[in-house]
């Protein structure tokens, strides 16, 4: 054999090993890029759904305005309209039903500015941080 070849015996193989390494670093590297998209992309599904909610609440008051310290979640004060309590309380069980680890939903009603506070706190998923989502609107009727 002549000399060139002997002294590359291998060096195909180890090419191979180096390529391996370097491609099996860079799954692992997307892999975990993957699993925290997929924890951003929860996250920010939860924060959708409390939006909705928030505003479910609010256009419900809007809609009955002369009711509106009836929507406060826990109920501060007497309310005249049964109905409009019974749907408030219909909607802080939905809220807590649909965020997972709900730990609150409550509204106030700010009477001097005319402005409804909603807040809803839940316990992230993949974390035990405390999540807390605040819409304030303005509930004045015309």
């Amino acid at each position: 054999m002549p000399p060139r070849l002997i002294n590359q015996r291998g060096f195909g193989l180890f090419d191979a090993l180096i390529a391996f390494s370097i491609l099996a670093f860079g799954l692992l590297t997307m892999t975990r890029f993957q699993v925290r998209l997929i924890a951003q992309a929860t996250e920010a599904q939860q924060r959708g759904t409390a939006t909705q909610l928030a505003d479910e609440l609010l256009n419900t008051m809007l809609v009955d305005a002369g009711s509106a310290t009836c929507y406060t979640v826990p109920a501060a004060g007497a309310c005249a309209n049964p109905a409009a309590m019974a749907r408030a309380a219909e909607w802080q069980a939905r809220a807590m039903a649909s965020l997972p680890g709900a730990t609150g939903a409550s509204s106030a009603l700010d009477l001097a500015t005319s402005r409804m506070v909603v807040t809803l706190t839940w316990i992230g998923k993949d974390s035990a941080d405390i999540r807390t989502h605040q819409v304030t609107s303005d509930v004045r009727s015309n």
